[in-house]
């Protein structure tokens, strides 16, 4: 490939190639400006990425060099290779396979923790950051869950020149197989012309596969009450009770687009900002959301908040850990009225407590 730039003189100009010196060149690239890869060429219906995190370990196979996030939940696992690396064929294809099999089923919260370790803030922190806040944080964990339970991870071979049998093993995995991933690669090759640099990515391996369970349905009050009968009759008045009276007391009540269980999340909406203070799942858990909680409150709101709970005996075991999601059997913790009320004067209190909190 040849590329020709002009100045404002009118001269063109031969812009040199120039050879990547290392792989860790490659990741660089894409940590800064994950959006090189261009998801619309390669999935339909997947988002931009957004996020992307170098060295991601994965417990008993290495690190992937790169893994990258959309603000929809979609998941990359990316590989750097140069041309001049023997693995640049057959052994690449078998460790971003491998890479994939140990992501494949890991919880929301084990790889949360990874990030959190490599990155020191949360996952769904750093996603925020990187889309200036324009993100339904519950809708980007719900489509994290399904991708990794589902394995529908796009598989990115990253290199400085793709070679004719990379080529042909990406065309036989995408086009020969009904697997719920997809493989390509990306070639990003660069080119120099005096102080001008320029970088020309290139996707092969175009795939047509949509995300593994298709899209994401959000659920309704009348899908979620049922399978709550279904499955749990023993707490659908309570449950009851605190959606009934959550269409009061919250700016927002949020249902869940989970594949298998619904959720139903009470948020307040502050300026712009999203606060999420308690889920209700169809299996019968209430979710206490101190991990989207706080960071965005001060730590002394948190631990008043925590304090606070904490007096109604049925939660007094709850673990002061501010970046998880302690749950309680629904039936079993708010089967007494009294706590019930307890529970919503607090939910109720906190608002007041955010205002001046952030202010």
């Amino acid at each position: 490939m040849r590329i020709l730039i002009r100045d404002q003189s009118k001269k063109w100009t031969y812009a040199e190639s120039v050879k990547a010196e290392a792989e860790a060149e490659l990741q660089s690239l894409l940590v800064e400006s994950p959006s090189l890869i261009n998801i619309d060429e390669i999935r339909e219906g997947a988002s931009p990425l957004v996020l992307a995190v170098r060295e991601f370990g994965l417990p008993g196979s290495g690190a992937t060099d790169v893994i990258a996030f959309s603000a929809s939940g979609d998941i990359a696992l990316v590989e750097c290779k140069l041309a001049a690396n023997p693995e640049i064929k057959r052994k690449v294809i078998g460790q971003i396979l491998e890479y994939a099999a140990y992501l494949w089923q890991m919880s929301y919260e084990e790889v949360d923790e990874h990030i959190r370790d490599r990155m020191g803030s949360s996952l769904a922190t750093l996603v925020v950051d990187s889309v200036a806040g324009d993100l339904d944080e519950e809708e980007f964990r719900a489509g994290v869950k399904q991708s990794l339970e589902s394995g529908s991870f796009i598989l990115i071979i990253v290199v400085d020149e793709l070679n004719d049998e990379l080529k042909r093993i990406l065309r036989y995995l995408n086009e020969c197989s009904e697997s719920a991933f997809s493989i390509h690669a990306l070639e990003m090759r660069r080119f120099q012309a005096d102080e001008i640099e320029v970088l020309v990515p290139h996707v092969y391996g175009v795939s047509t596969k949509p995300p593994a369970g298709g899209k994401r349905a959000q659920w309704t009050e009348d899908r979620f009450f049922r399978v709550l009968e279904e499955q749990h009759p023993d707490s659908v008045d309570v449950v009851r009770e605190f959606y009934d009276w959550s269409r009061g007391a919250a700016d927002r009540v949020w249902f869940g687009t989970g594949k298998k269980e619904g959720s139903f999340t009470f948020h307040y909406l502050l300026d712009g900002v999203v606060y999420s203070v308690f889920t209700i799942y169809t299996y019968n858990r209430l979710s206490l959301n101190y991990g989207w909680l706080s960071p965005k409150v001060s730590e002394g709101l948190m631990d008043e908040l925590h304090s606070r709970l904490l007096e109604i005996p049925t939660l007094a075991r709850v673990q002061r850990d501010f970046t998880k999601w302690p749950t309680v059997r629904v039936n079993e913790a708010f089967s007494d009225g009294e706590n019930r009320e307890k529970f919503k004067t607090i939910v109720t209190w906190l608002r007041s407590r955010i205002v001046s909190d952030v202010k």
